[in-house]
């Protein structure tokens, strides 16, 4: 038994020293980098971090040449592009139609309809989740202001609009 008991320690001696060199071993690892490469990395490093030079842009990226030309047939100098000066009198159009016909044409065009049935005989206009049958409304909101239109016809290919007294006729498609 005392033999055993003494290579149990010396057992154990040999498998600390074993650890020992392989940790050391593992400290002399490639991750850790020699003075020289270390040195060049860190003068990559500078080199990506130094502040660079600017270059002025020759041309105005907003406003080309064509822009300018186009302005001095206009009667403006060329880079001026505010509007007219205070105290001008500049007649503005008005943005959006003048008359209830040319309101209803402006809805109408963009009103496609999303589908077209006939059900029980009578032609049926979808629009979204709305059904609408010949001499039936539908509320649009227009440029912020809400219409109420009636579907006075539907004959395909055509349907017909009413918006007061004006109407306007379209296609379905």
């Amino acid at each position: 038994m005392n033999n055993f008991s003494h290579r149990r320690p010396a057992r154990l001696l040999v498998l600390l020293a074993a650890l020992v060199v392989c940790s050391v071993s593992r400290a002399a690892d490639p991750a850790v980098l020699t003075p020289v490469k270390r040195q060049e990395v860190l003068d990559q490093a500078r080199e990506f971090l130094a502040p660079r030079e600017l270059v002025a842009v020759t041309n105005d990226p907003f406003h080309p040449e064509a822009f300018n030309a186009l302005l001095a047939e206009s009667g403006r100098p060329a880079g001026s592009t505010a509007g007219p000066a205070p105290g001008s009198t500049a007649v503005q159009q008005p943005s959006g139609p003048r008359n209830e016909r040319e309101l209803l044409q402006s809805i109408g065009v963009g009103l496609k309809p999303s589908g077209f049935f006939v059900l029980g005989g009578q032609p049926t206009l979808v629009f979204g989740q709305k059904r609408v049958k010949a001499g039936g409304s539908l509320t649009i909101t227009f440029e912020g202001n809400e219409y109420t239109l009636e579907v006075t016809a539907i004959s395909p290919p055509h349907f017909t609009l009413r918006l007061n007294r004006e109407e306007f006729t379209r296609t379905i498609k």
